[in-house]
């Protein structure tokens, strides 16, 4: 059995919707190659996404490993929803320890990441700049969210390392840029382009399904 929290602000003012949309896409994917006696999810909307419900969730878990998503707003030190942190560097990273971490959040990946793995995360997925999923079109909605949660997809539905599924995370990355390009619509495959360039990995890259089991 795989533990997976899901942290996800839905009742964002810009972005909830979308967020939502996130967690929705990976929940049926889940559910659709897993029975429960595979995994236990547990999901955390907007109304239990701060710093206290999530550390008192992971001592439930602790030290059995997990997964731990996180769609949200964030920037190089923290995780937020409605203005509050709910991860932040030098408060609550130790809790992630034999964890992987896998956010959309923008910027985390830059100074959160490092500093995850430094407390005992076993790797990390994210981005380390801003990015962009404020579209108006529902196509350009559904790419971005596609994208996203390609690497923790892929993860799940295949038998390969955690390294791999970033890997292929890029790949399906280039094949949406190229769609894109083909389409004569240069802004948004650029958008992509720069979303790409700003995954990072950090941690072991060896992990996968069967490490996380308990």
């Amino acid at each position: 059995m795989i533990n997976i929290l899901v942290a996800f602000d839905n009742k964002d003012a810009k972005l909830g919707n979308y967020f939502g949309d996130c967690k929705n896409q990976f929940l049926g994917v889940v559910k659709e190659n897993y029975t429960p006696t595979n995994y236990k999810l547990k999901e955390i909307p907007s109304i239990y996404c701060n710093n206290v419900y999530i550390e008192n969730l992971i001592s439930q878990i602790q030290p059995n490993p997990f997964i731990f998503i996180a769609y949200s707003h964030g920037n190089e030190k923290a995780l937020y929803c409605d203005g509050n942190y709910y991860v932040k560097c030098d408060v609550n990273t130790h809790y992630f320890a034999n964890s992987i971490f896998y956010t959309s959040a923008c910027s985390a990946g830059k100074g959160l990441g490092e500093e995850l793995i430094s407390k005992g995360c076993l790797a990390f997925i994210g981005y380390i700049t801003d990015t962009r999923c404020d579209f108006i079109e529902d196509s350009k909605k559904q790419t971005s969210r596609n994208c996203d949660n390609a690497g923790v997809i892929t993860f799940l539905s295949e038998d390969i390392t955690i390294f791999d599924a970033y890997n292929k995370m890029k790949n399906y990355y280039k094949q949406e840029i190229d769609k894109y390009y083909s389409f004569n619509d240069p802004l948004f495959a650029g958008t992509l382009v720069e979303a790409m360039e700003a995954l990072i990995f950090l941690g072991n890259r060896d992990i996968k399904k069967e490490n996380l089991s308990f």
